[in-house]
């Protein structure tokens, strides 16, 4: 079993449903974390066509993020989470979405959606 995990990108969305919000972009962290139960530990060969790129999860969050406007973080991850799990040999995804800093009293608030691909 491989898992592959992309931790805190830092990108700037426009995400909220406050007056701010809709005006301004914001800083949010996204985390993937796919996994790919029939994937070996060890590729076959050492070369980046045995593996899931991690560049293509990256890739996908920013596509995401650049849509355009949303109002929920939770739509935000499940669209995400909904594309990584239609890559091949990916069982199961779990997106978290963090906005930090948003309240002073913590370090920020975010979701976790998780995915499992349905049997055939």
């Amino acid at each position: 079993m491989r898992t592959i995990l992309l931790e805190r990108l830092r990108v700037q969305a426009s995400v909220g449903i406050l007056e701010h919000e809709l005006r301004s972009r914001q800083q949010l962290l996204v985390s993937i974390v796919a996994q790919l139960p029939a994937a070996p530990a060890m590729p076959a060969a050492d070369e980046v066509g045995q593996v899931l790129d991690y560049r293509l999860l990256r890739s996908i969050a920013l596509e995401e993020v650049g849509r355009g406007h949303v109002n929920m973080l939770e739509t935000l991850a499940g669209r995400i989470a909904r594309r990584v799990l239609d890559l091949d040999g990916v069982q199961q995804v779990r997106v978290r979405v963090d906005k930090p800093n948003i309240f002073p009293d913590c370090d920020g608030v975010g979701i976790e959606v998780a995915q499992t691909r349905q049997a055939c």
